[in-house]
């Protein structure tokens, strides 16, 4: 197509030449042998003129074409020196998150590969390996985070600096019991702050797959989880305070004595889920499946229930539901009564069954 144009420019080029010079031949009009000498002289320069702007402008053009394309070949050979750099760290920082030793797994090194891995998701042009670095780190939390756990761990220093900052809310929390293990607990903390937001969406991960982990007393407060998998999940005593977890699945989920104050659960599924003492002040559940779940001595108190599904829930009445907000699509177990002032408004919408 650029050879082209450039051909039809030549031809353009050179007709108006020879129009201009028939126009400035009938103008001047020279009548004896010395004007028309002078004449001929003169189109000869004035053409030699145009001609070498002609030259010059094509030159500048292939120059500019050679400058474009030796900038776009660096470029290439930039990012795919890039790409092979990425390429390494990831393969080097996989390798640190299944170190061992004869003692058994190395914690230190271990961490460092987890950490290394949230930087190449974030310095990765484009964020191209955030998909794949939330699957690796998922699935390393779904293999491993059932060792070990008849043992201690120590927090990580951003557990630790994320408890102070919510220093008194976790009062009625047992201070002595299990977090998870270091390293669980740091790809946890990575997962809070991996952006999901700002990832484009070619490469955003919709649904964080955690299904059966052993999360027992994690730190996840404020926690993106939405539409996450974590079905049979054990999330017993976990701190969960704001979290987000719109759409997920918590089916069967192990959720005793869990944290869970103005947790946004709203639509999830949460069928046969063990809320046993748990703590569900202010948590909207708008939408929410509960049918078959045991609410046990659950705190309800200020609870947004409207529009939830409760057929077949456990022991809701020896839930502290006062104050809870419900309405006429509130559906509860067969028997139960329903408050007086829930028969007055409706939900922003009707939520059947799936």
């Amino acid at each position: 197509m650029g050879k082209l144009l450039r051909g039809l420019l030549i031809v353009l080029a050179i007709v108006g030449a020879v129009v201009f010079v028939v126009i400035l031949l009938e103008w001047v009009k020279p009548s004896d042998p010395t004007e028309k000498k002078d004449f001929i002289q003169a189109v000869g320069v004035l053409l030699a003129a145009l001609a070498g702007l002609g030259g010059l402008y094509l030159t500048r053009q292939n120059t500019d074409k050679q400058l474009r394309q030796a900038r776009e070949s660096q470029e290439q050979a930039q990012r795919l020196t890039e790409q092979g750099q990425i390429t390494e760290r990831f393969t080097r920082a996989i390798d640190q998150l299944g170190a061992t030793d004869e003692k058994g797994k190395k914690l230190e090194t271990r961490l460092g590969g987890i950490y290394a891995l949230e930087r190449i998701d974030k310095e990765s042009p484009d964020r191209a390996y955030h998909e794949t670095v939330m699957e690796v780190l998922t699935a390393y939390v779904r293999e491993n985070s059932r060792r070990d756990r008849g043992k201690s761990s120590t927090p990580t220093s951003a557990a630790i600096e994320a408890a102070e900052q919510d220093k008194g809310v976790e009062q009625d929390v047992e201070p002595d019991l299990q977090r998870p293990p270091a390293d669980i607990q740091a790809i946890l903390d990575v997962l809070k702050r991996r952006e999901e937001e700002r990832v484009p969406e070619k490469h955003r991960i919709f649904n964080i797959d955690l299904q059966g982990a052993f999360l027992q007393h994690a730190y996840l407060p404020r926690v993106n989880f939405r539409v996450a998998e974590l079905w049979q999940a054990n999330l017993q005593r976990a701190f969960l305070r704001k979290a987000d977890l719109t759409d997920a699945d918590l089916t069967e989920a192990n959720l005793q004595r869990a944290y869970l104050n103005e947790a946004d659960l709203s639509k999830a599924r949460l069928r046969k889920a063990d809320f046993t003492e748990a703590k569900l002040q202010g948590a909207k559940l708008q939408g929410a499946k509960l049918q078959g779940a045991d609410l046990q001595g659950a705190k309800l108190q200020g609870a947004d229930l409207r529009g939830a599904d409760l057929r077949g829930a456990l022991n809701l009445t020896q839930a502290q539901i006062e104050d809870a907000l419900g309405n006429k699509d509130t559906k509860l177990p067969e028997g139960l009564q329903r408050p007086a002032e829930w028969s007055k408004g409706s939900a922003d919408q009707t939520h059947g069954d799936e």
